[in-house]
């Protein structure tokens, strides 16, 4: 067996009892049967049997028992180089990862509530507001015909409507729809009733973007109810 320098430059420290005293305790100067390099680096890497005797030799030298702790501590050292990266790695993913999430929520929500990201050079689209009062409809004057009162009017695009109800409607969902001369629906939504001012009155949202200016039908209904129409014009903007 070949005599080698004191390993104490490899960088071996005491981390707890044992090392302290196997590691100082048989100093071993001269290397006496001291085991090759390669085995020592075996027996760091617990790969020689159990009942080799090189273990053995470890417990009666000091300097081999500091080599075979040195390989092992830097063995160690070097995993957790290799976790933090790993770790490192993984957290980095998890940013990019919870920034897409974000990015596609805030997509999802804008489409959810009618708005739209607009790119260079689009315009976004414009929700309207409207009134429409159907009491009208019902309640004439004793020389006046329903067929005579003037219709509803709505522009064409997004309209948030208003829609006022014929005395004695009561509060809840409706469903309505506008339909076209031939009665078939040309724009279907549903909305919440609910008395305001005394007066119960409907908020739904009707998307006539793209629909032709002309005469139609307004429809309108309560849950298992029958369907009450009235005439609407929709008339396109100047």
């Amino acid at each position: 067996m070949a005599n080698r320098q004191s390993p104490d430059a490899t960088g071996f420290k005491a981390e707890n009892e044992i090392d302290l005293v196997l590691g100082n305790a048989n100093p071993n100067p001269a290397r006496a049967g001291c085991p090759s390099r390669d085995v020592l680096t075996a027996l760091a890497r617990r790969e020689r049997p159990i009942d080799d005797p090189a273990y053995d030799h470890l417990i009666k030298c000091s300097p081999c028992y500091r080599e075979v702790r040195a390989l092992q501590q830097s063995s160690a050292a070097q995993a957790n180089a290799v976790r933090w990266r790993m770790w490192s790695a993984a957290a980095a993913a998890l940013v990019v990862l919870a920034i897409g999430t974000a990015l596609f929520i805030s997509s999802r929500a804008n489409r959810s509530t009618g708005r739209t990201e607009v790119t260079s050079g689009q315009r976004p689209q414009e929700e309207l507001s409207a009134q429409l009062d159907l009491r009208k409809f019902t309640v004439v004057r004793g020389d006046q015909k329903p067929q005579d009162i003037e219709p509803l009017s709505l522009p064409v695009g997004r309209v948030n409507a208003t829609i006022l109800l014929p005395v004695g409607s009561e509060i809840g969902a409706y469903e309505v729809q506008v339909l076209d001369s031939d009665l078939r629906s040309r724009v279907s939504t549903t909305g919440a009733a609910e008395l305001r001012e005394h007066v119960t009155t409907l908020q739904a949202m009707l998307d006539l973007t793209g629909l032709p200016a002309g005469s139609y039908q307004l429809a309108v209904k309560r849950h298992d109810e029958n369907w009450r129409m009235f005439p609407l014009r929709v008339v396109a903007r100047q």
